[in-house]
């Protein structure tokens, strides 16, 4: 009854550590419902007089 009781909890530490593992990946992933960051061009400076 104690080699099962063991066993049991061997399965259970191990479903643990590889849902761990797993979740530690996914939340690593980039997400497919973000859009990606835009970046703004830089537009250049207004040719000519600039008045202060």
């Amino acid at each position: 009854m104690i080699k099962g009781l063991f066993w049991c909890l061997v399965v259970l530490f191990a479903q643990l550590a590889l849902l761990r593992y797993v979740d530690r990946r996914v939340a690593a992933m980039p997400r497919l419902a973000d859009a990606p960051p835009v970046e703004e061009e830089a537009s250049p400076p207004p040719a000519g007089r600039l008045d202060a």
